[in-house]
């Protein structure tokens, strides 16, 4: 009841606010300028106010946005959808020129927006001090600066699975059922060799990237690059960093070799390219969005060494955003515990809100598409599992250098040897 009340307050601030955009058919933002006009763009007219929403990814909310829409007729959301980085560079540039009215931001970029939080609305102007206890702690520590500003709050977290093509797994002599698939590989060396067999048996690759084995066991520790406290770089030293490393570097002759999100890597959940992906909740509404034919080939097995994150955002409200008020009914609405619920029955996005763990509805959803594996049970048991990381503010920096470095070995430019110590001379040049 406390949060339904919440929620009609805001919605009541949205509808009680008389602002008027005034010439916006053309309403530019850097980098990525939107022109519509009567066909449902982005002009706003006296009837209606018109959202901009910059998000990498769709983030899955369609559906919610229309449900939304059809409510509040005199709000239309317009979601602008970029690439990964491109996304987060841009919203950064944008917050002292033309800002959205709402912004997603990962959670690897958390700490970079943390610095300039007083650019963002602090959300509890709009009451969003009473939402805390709705979320899991840290995932609402991720949008909260030092000074206790609440600029952004958390959509969903990114527990970690392994997803396989059973159909591929018998074609190559492997088990199929996910409990037999799971007792393959209790370490990451025997994900390996599990690995190698296919590959053997099969002539084809077992992962997409070895990027898949370096995402999953740097998030396994309770540092990554930075220490516990953030207060100091660890990333040379963490011998959880270079356990992911050497893994990872082991994983090359396994690994396809084809970049994440790319046509070839998309092509491949349904040609057989690779046959696991390392696969936090998000990852199952790519795969069947992608896959749509290979509902029952695809099926949901544990990871090796137990949980870890990979993903996670918060919705944030630029502080020159237009519609604030209209925004903040709009977050706290989509981002509530039912909408959440809806996101992962529909998409996969695993929610945040700390009644998800109490929802029996919830935990004993299974997924069709994954032959009938009980993803919600699956995820829920991964984030008691997962140990919550700092991110800095040099993450994406840090983690970028890596990457490279790994695709200079598979690439055959680079010994590992000379791979890892210019990755480490790079970041020591950019990030200290």
């Amino acid at each position: 009841m406390a949060k339904t009340k919440r929620l009609l307050s805001l919605l009541g601030l949205a509808a009680a606010s008389g602002l008027v955009l005034s010439g916006c058919a053309t309403q530019t933002t850097t980098d990525s300028a939107t022109t519509d006009s009567a066909d449902g763009g982005t002009s706003s007219t006296e009837e209606q106010k018109v959202l901009q929403f910059w998000a990498f990814g769709d983030m899955g909310l369609g559906d919610l946005i229309a449900e939304y829409e059809a409510a509040n007729p005199d709000i239309k959301i317009n979601m602008k959808v970029s690439d990964f980085d491109p996304h987060h560079q841009g919203l950064l540039t944008s917050l002292d020129s033309a800002a959205p009215d709402i912004a997603a931001i990962e959670v690897g970029y958390s700490s970079l927006f943390k610095a300039v939080a007083a650019k963002f609305v602090d959300m509890r102007e709009f009451g969003a001090e009473a939402l805390e206890d709705d979320y899991l702690d840290w995932r609402w520590a991720q949008g909260v600066d030092l000074e206790g500003r609440v600029f952004g709050i958390p959509t969903d977290v990114g527990p970690m699975t392994i997803c396989y093509r059973s159909d591929l797994f018998a074609a190559a002599g492997l088990p199929t059922d996910r409990d037999e698939v799971s007792a393959l590989w209790p370490t990451w060396e025997d994900f390996i060799a599990t690995g190698e067999k296919y590959v053997a048996a099969t002539g084809d690759s077992f992962l997409s990237s070895t990027g898949y084995v370096w995402n999953a066991v740097k998030n396994q520790s309770d540092e990554k690059f930075y220490s516990a406290d953030g207060s100091t770089l660890v990333y040379d030293t963490n011998p959880q960093i270079k356990k992911a490393w050497d893994l990872s570097v082991a994983a090359t002759p396994i690994s396809a070799n084809i970049g994440d999100w790319t046509a070839d890597w998309n092509a491949g959940m349904n040609n057989g390219a690779y046959a696991v992906l390392t696969c936090p909740a998000w990852m199952m509404g790519y795969i069947q969005s992608q896959a749509p034919d290979l509902g029952g080939s695809w099926d949901v097995a544990t990871m090796p060494e137990g949980g870890g994150n990979w993903g996670g955002s918060q919705l944030t409200i630029p502080a020159r955003a237009q519609y604030p008020a209209e925004a903040a009914a709009f977050i706290t609405w989509v981002l509530s515990a039912e909408n959440q619920q809806k996101l992962f029955e529909k998409s996969g996005q695993f929610p945040s809100t700390v009644a998800a763990y109490e929802s029996e509805s919830l935990l004993s959803f299974e997924s069709e598409y994954f032959s009938n594996a009980p993803v919600g049970e699956i995820y829920a048991t991964g984030v008691t599992q997962l140990v919550p990381l700092y991110e800095g503010p040099k993450e994406r920096v840090i983690d970028q250098e890596f990457g490279a470095a790994l695709g200079r070995i598979a690439n055959g430019d680079q010994t590992p040897g000379e791979a890892y110590e210019s990755a480490i001379e790079n970041i020591k040049r950019d990030v200290g």
